[in-house]
């Protein structure tokens, strides 16, 4: 099984908090302000590379993820508590993201200080 397949997915509302174990068994937290930021839709993103600049901390450090589906066998569509629902996040992008990975921020994806799209 490749590692950016998920095996379980459990949103824990309370926390905020969705956890992906994937093939490998590795663990990856994702805090649902995390997952706004790093929104791949075209509405965050644009069309193209450097076309629009995605939704800064502060614009998202509230923001829950209410809703997780499946989108065939390679994606999660999220839903989140400020009506944003259409960023499809691919497993690949999802497993290449995780916060874990990032100095910047803490293991779930809250910032841990001052980030480059603040700076």
């Amino acid at each position: 099984m490749s590692s950016a397949v998920p095996t379980a997915i459990r949103l824990d509302v309370a926390a905020n908090v969705m956890h992906v174990t994937w093939g490998d068994g590795r663990t990856s937290a994702y805090a649902g302000s995390y997952l706004r930021h790093i929104c791949p839709c075209a509405a965050c993103r644009g069309h193209s590379p450097g076309e629009k600049e995605p939704p800064s901390w502060k614009q998202v450090e509230g923001v829950r993820v209410t809703n997780v589906e499946a989108v065939g066998t390679y994606a999660l569509r999220l839903t989140l508590s400020d009506g944003h629902d259409s960023g499809i996040y691919s497993f690949d992008a999802l497993r290449a993201a995780c916060p874990s990975e990032r100095p910047d921020v803490d293991d779930v994806g809250r910032p841990t200080g001052v980030l480059p799209d603040e700076a």
